[in-house]
């Protein structure tokens, strides 16, 4: 696995932190300048479902309120295996929607 700087080379899309009216936009535009096929991964409890921060009044909740989410790694915060284990099956994930492209 490759840490990329620009999302048009990226498979996989790691998210922290809630979605709020401030990062909704970029949340959206990193989103849609991932090729396809892609996996999102919400990493931690406030990605999930805005944790701590979801009675903030700029916080809209979890990342899946602005951009679909194909696996939740929730924790407060996230223990690394979790997050191994989150990274494990979104490549599963990826494989499948590879797949599912090539039919």
């Amino acid at each position: 696995m490759l840490h990329m700087g620009n999302p048009k080379h990226a498979d996989i899309l790691l998210i922290t932190g809630p979605a709020n009216r401030r990062n909704a936009r970029v949340l959206k535009t990193l989103y849609e300048q991932t090729p396809e096929p892609k996996v999102v991964v919400a990493v931690g409890t406030c990605a999930c479902t805005g944790g701590i921060f979801h009675n903030c009044p700029n916080v809209l909740g979890g990342v899946d309120k602005v951009i679909p989410i194909d696996v939740y790694v929730p924790g407060c915060a996230a223990r690394p295996e979790s997050i191994i284990d989150g990274v494990v099956l979104a490549l599963q994930k990826l494989a499948e929607k590879r797949v599912e492209e090539e039919a």
